[in-house]
């Protein structure tokens, strides 16, 4: 099939916003979570694309760690199936496979070489919240599914070349997942922009997790934004799209600015950096404000860093109901300089 950007921002519309629901925030002005998670991708690509002027640093897809719901037992806790979706060959993410896979909590892991043999399949969708559903076809990726063996530390073809050598590790629900309404098509233009293949690499992802996973039932999914690959070394990497939290007396003050990071995401990362050594590095691409989004500069930092200068004492209210830990704006560097000395 030739794919179009056209047909492949169209197809990615109707998944997720058949998979996301709209929910706003009351203690964050203009918010609301769908918006948010579709213009999250414009950082991630532009990082993604700021990396390219670094001949010694390769940007890695960031995974996938997917379990099963606690069931409350004193014996039970999570185990993970870690994934990636990617058009690169598998060994080039050799380095993060086995060092995952060092993890005891890890079991299987899976990569997924998407190429362009693609197909279609059916989605039920539905244009408001009190219509009735309806089948659209939507665009099918193809991958060859790999199987990383721990013990030789290589990829190996798996014998089921399909979805099912992920999904059999979780029961089916028995039931239809909630189907959200289509909402504004114009939130996803900015997309029309892109090289088609970034395009297409971002909507293999996301069929994965918004239509394939969503037929396992009770499955729980914490993603990765990406790695960073330098002299045969790793960094995990969190990109965010946000201003500098303002002082309301001074407004220009740069000493009181701050940024925020997600309570929930810093404790993950710590908790992962502990068990799989790698380190990590957030990533802000610095905005004027949340309307226009014209790009201002990359604003980097380490979560021991961030943490140095955390208010222990108290957080503030984020995006989606969760709680976010601040540090002074002053403590970040530009990007380029932390890029710069990793390119060395």
């Amino acid at each position: 099939m030739k794919l179009d950007t056209k047909t492949i921002v169209e197809s990615l519309h109707k998944i997720m916003c058949s998979s996301t629901s709209t929910q706003a925030d009351a203690r964050v002005e203009n918010n609301d979570y769908f918006k948010r998670r579709v213009l999250d991708f414009k950082a991630e690509i532009e990082f993604e694309k700021l990396i390219e002027n670094y001949k010694n640093i390769q940007f890695l897809e960031g995974g996938q760690l997917i379990s099963k719901a606690l069931s409350g037992s004193a014996i039970d806790s999570n185990k993970f199936i870690y994934t990636t979706l990617s058009y690169n060959k598998p060994d080039k993410y050799l380095e993060v496979y086995k060092s995952i896979s060092n993890w005891s909590d890890v079991g299987e892991m899976f990569y997924l070489e998407i190429n362009d043999n693609w197909t279609y399949d059916e989605l039920q969708v539905k244009d408001a919240s009190t219509s009735s559903k309806r089948s659209e076809n939507i665009l099918k990726p193809s991958c060859i599914f790999w199987a990383f063996n721990k013990n030789k530390s290589i990829f190996e073809k798996h014998h089921e070349q399909n979805y099912e050598c992920i999904l059999k590790g979780f029961k089916n629900s028995g039931r239809e997942p909630s189907v959200f309404p289509l909402r504004k098509r114009e939130q996803f233009d900015y997309f029309l922009n892109y090289d088609i293949d970034i395009l297409k690499k971002i909507y293999a992802t996301r069929y994965f997790l918004d239509v394939v996973l969503r037929k396992a039932s009770k499955r729980k999914i914490i993603d990765f934004d990406g790695f960073l690959k330098y002299k045969q070394t790793l960094s995990l990497i969190e990109i965010k799209e946000k201003t500098p939290i303002l002082s309301e007396k001074d407004p220009l003050d740069q000493m009181q600015w701050k940024y925020g990071w997600d309570s929930r995401r810093i404790l993950w990362y710590l908790y992962f950096s502990s068990k799989v050594n790698i380190p990590i590095i957030y990533n802000i691409r610095r905005i004027n404000n949340i309307i226009e989004r014209k790009f201002i500069q990359w604003d980097s930092i380490t979560i021991d860093a961030f943490l140095s200068g955390s208010d222990w004492s108290k957080g503030r209210g984020g995006g989606g109901g969760e709680d976010t830990m601040l540090a002074p704006y002053l403590f970040f560097k530009r990007a380029e300089e932390i890029l710069e000395k990793l390119n060395q």
